[in-house]
């Protein structure tokens, strides 16, 4: 039995396949020129295997096509891994004043590093591929980037102290991200709360993952989030209700600076 197209990725195959063809080129002769075997290559043509972002980037110089074979691809990732309800949200984040995040047992999507994220993403879809992993990881960069530019969403972030002491992944990844959310804090793109240990968190755990976004022209909306996907909330009463767990949970939390300093102190050795 032949391996399964992925829809998504048909076109885009054939669009390889054009080019290839019409620079006169075989699978072994791509395939020598660059570090994709004429097997992978083969493939992606047939659309049986959705493309890594590096063997795009190689391709898309192999046959001058200018960033437009790149721009394509992530064009059919956004389809491929880009639900409705994600969308919604960036567009709501893309216009928002201020962004209010909390997460009761993770660091909050908008501050994680790559790293991290990837280590989050790997044991929450244990099923996904590498390329619909990379694939996820690539839009969770790029909506992190947008939040974390000057100027762009004032971001304050309440945590518990149990999710920075148990930071998953290795050391270095532990390290790199609480290094992370320090210089996020230090240079004042991020208002950091941390919930410190001692201080009843079960409010927090019960509300599970959830964000607060709001404008200068409208009602703000909230976001809550699962492992699953998302939902944008917009009925103004369980929206304030969102407003009201994040006011309790920051008035638990130390100080930015203590929160700061705390974060120092639990860096691996």
């Amino acid at each position: 039995m032949g391996e399964k197209q992925l829809p998504d990725w048909v076109a885009f195959g054939r669009e390889l396949r054009r080019l290839r063809t019409s620079s006169g080129l075989s699978l072994h002769e791509v395939g020598g020129r660059l570090s994709i075997t004429p097997g992978m290559l083969s493939k992606l043509e047939r659309a049986t295997r959705a493309p890594k972002r590096d063997t795009v980037g190689e391709l898309d110089q192999a046959f001058s096509t200018n960033g437009a074979l790149l721009r394509r691809w992530s064009d059919v990732t956004r389809k491929a891994t880009d639900p409705d309800w994600y969308r919604r949200v960036e567009d709501a984040e893309a216009a928002a004043v201020e962004l209010r995040v909390h997460h009761p047992s993770l660091i909050p999507g908008s501050l994680q590093t790559e790293d991290y994220a990837r280590t989050v993403v790997t044991y929450g879809r244990p099923l996904d591929t590498t390329e619909e992993i990379d694939a996820i990881l690539g839009l969770k960069t790029k909506r992190v980037e947008r939040l974390l530019r000057p100027g762009d969403p004032a971001l304050s972030a309440v945590i518990p102290e149990e999710v920075i002491r148990s930071c998953l992944g290795d050391a270095e990844t532990v390290a790199g991200q609480l290094d992370h959310l320090v210089n996020l804090a230090e240079s004042n793109l991020l208002r950091l709360y941390v919930i410190p240990h001692g201080v009843p968190t079960h409010i927090g755990q019960a509300a599970g993952a959830f964000s607060v976004i709001s404008f200068t022209d409208r009602l703000p909306l909230a976001f809550t989030e699962s492992a699953s996907g998302g939902e944008l909330v917009d009925q103004p009463r369980e929206v304030q209700r969102f407003v009201s767990l994040f006011g309790i949970l920051q008035g638990w939390a130390l100080s930015p600076a203590d929160s700061i300093e705390l974060i120092r102190r639990a860096q691996p050795a």
